[in-house]
């Protein structure tokens, strides 16, 4: 079945900062470049959508102007123009004369399409302007003749003074005129009145954008009640959890809020080819302690050659046995080698610096399921011993580490791929015995390969392969009130820097935005 996915923007896609996330980005291009059909249906023009989108290189039409305008997604350039079509727009003048009304009249002048305004009034219309300064195609005005040249296709009223009344007669769709209200995204105390052909709404746009398409189905995402034409055209449609109730209702699901890259994911979810993987009946797995202990000796039998050589490169190797088995190491896939291929797909040891996997995660989980082991050291005893003879100076005992900081700094290199179906993530708690080398004759470390550090047990092995499971992660999570701020789970995970895991959290729709407390965000966890 060939899918059309078309989502709202502000309130949707983009953030409530009227931007759109590099990660969201990331994943629309991944989407599209895998054959994915998603494009954007939105009232902004296409420059001031296409100053975000641009980073997600569109390369279907667009919907622009509630459906007023089909366009070129990458310039622009109009496909189809669902504008006024000739009517007699003679009583909406007279109307917005009358009431000395300002609105923005949209209209192509010379070929090229301007937004007019009155410049001696602009009292209710400043948010807008001041979110556009810099924008040529703005054209003051300083009267309404002026302001109503050229081809006229749209009218925008903001904290318009027209009685509701005359709105409802003069703007009606037996006199071919659609209008919308809602109060703008980011400035709450802005009112918008939206007026337009009665050809052009989101759900005639969509269901042109459909047919030249050819699509089987259209899925759009929104949040507002200008998408609510859309939402009823389409053959489902999804609301965002920060969207109006009106759209809730007639939506057929409720998804994240637009934060959390909830519409990006949610078509990742759909598209993504799952390969085949079992998974683990438990997060939390004993390990075979037997067969650890042997993987251990033929690393440290392998790698071990002159004193405080081998740093990492034990824990590397034994993990690489323990995990393989009897299946083969360094297999190539691509132009990349994987550290084990196994029946139940990919396995990748890495000790640190998820960044490097970028471009070989792209590359394998696009033919198999990936498992990322990261080496936890939970337990770690230090030993001071002589850089000549090897010989024991000074024994400690086990130091805990509790921090998990390190590991969601390591997540967050490699955040784009994380709510990937194919992907797992393995934490293999370890203790750990680190040698540090002195010279016999100042009592200093040497500068370099001044330690070595050697596995001595598999704790645990923690498996997060749904959003879900990264709840294990949260030591008290039941007692977390409903709502709570970043000081609140600060003290719940103690150690680990409890902003940079929320970011984590965020994105993988464990928590979600609840809104603010005084100037803190109010988090909560999803059930997801």
């Amino acid at each position: 079945m060939k899918t059309l996915y078309i989502s709202d923007l502000d309130g949707t896609l983009f953030t409530n900062k009227a931007g759109l996330k590099d990660r969201a980005a990331e994943m629309l291009k991944r989407l599209s470049d895998n054959g994915v059909l998603f494009t954007y249906a939105t009232a902004r023009r296409f420059g001031s959508a296409n100053f975000q989108m641009c980073k997600a290189e569109i390369k279907l039409p667009v919907i622009l102007m509630n459906g007023v305008i089909i366009a070129d997604g990458q310039s622009g350039e109009p496909i189809k123009l669902n504008d006024f079509g000739g009517m007699d727009l003679t009583e909406v003048k007279n109307t917005i004369t009358e009431y000395n009304e300002t609105p923005l009249v949209y209209a192509f002048i010379d070929g090229e399409q301007r937004v007019s305004y009155l410049e001696h009034d602009t009292r209710r219309i400043k948010n807008y302007l001041n979110d556009r300064k810099g924008d040529k195609t703005l054209r003051p005005c300083k009267s309404y003749e002026e302001l109503f040249e050229g081809d006229i296709h749209y009218f925008t009223f903001t904290n318009p003074v027209l009685p509701k009344e005359v709105i409802n007669e003069v703007f009606t769709e037996e006199k071919g005129f659609s209008s919308v209200g809602y109060f703008d995204h980011y400035h709450k105390e802005d009112f918008w009145l939206e007026v337009f052909s009665s050809r052009a709404t989101k759900a005639s746009a969509v269901l042109q954008l459909k047919e030249i398409l050819r699509a089987d189905e259209v899925v759009c995402f929104g949040d507002n009640m200008n998408d609510i034409s859309m939402f009823k055209v389409a053959d489902r449609a999804y609301a965002v959890s920060n969207a109006v109730e009106e759209l809730k209702e007639i939506a057929a699901g409720v998804l994240g809020s637009n934060e959390n890259i909830s519409v990006p994911r949610f078509i990742e979810k759909e598209q993504a080819a799952v390969f085949d993987y079992t998974p683990h009946e438990n997060i939390i797995k004993e390990p075979d302690t037997m067969r650890f202990k042997t993987a251990v000796e033929k690393a440290k039998a392998r790698e071990a050659v002159n004193i405080g050589t081998l740093n990492e490169k034990c824990i590397h190797s034994a993990l690489k046995n323990y995990f393989s088995e009897d299946y083969d190491q360094e297999a190539k896939i691509g132009s990349f080698y994987a550290d084990i291929v196994t029946e139940n797909g990919i396995f990748e040891i890495q000790t640190a610096n998820f960044k490097k996997l970028n471009k070989k995660l792209e590359v394998m989980l696009s033919v198999c399921h990936v498992t990322v082991v990261y080496p936890y050291e939970k337990r770690t005893r230090v030993i001071t011993a002589s850089d000549t003879s090897g010989e024991v100076i000074r024994e400690g005992g086990f130091r805990y580490n509790n921090s998990l900081t390190d590991f969601f700094l390591e997540l967050y290199r490699i955040k784009s791929f994380l709510t990937d179906p194919n992907l797992t993530i393995c934490i293999a708690e370890l203790d750990v015995e680190r040698v540090n080398y002195v010279s016999e004759k100042t009592g200093r470390r040497r500068k370099r390969g001044a330690y070595t550090k050697t596995p001595l047990a598999l704790r645990r092995e923690i498996y997060l392969e749904k959003p879900a499971d990264y709840k294990v992660l949260i030591p008290s999570c039941e007692e977390l009130p409903e709502d709570f701020t970043v000081k609140e789970f600060q003290k719940c995970v103690k150690s680990t820097d409890a902003k940079l895991m929320l970011e984590i959290l965020l994105y993988m729709g464990v928590v979600d935005k609840a809104g603010k407390k005084g100037n803190a965000e109010i988090y909560r966890m999803c059930d997801c």
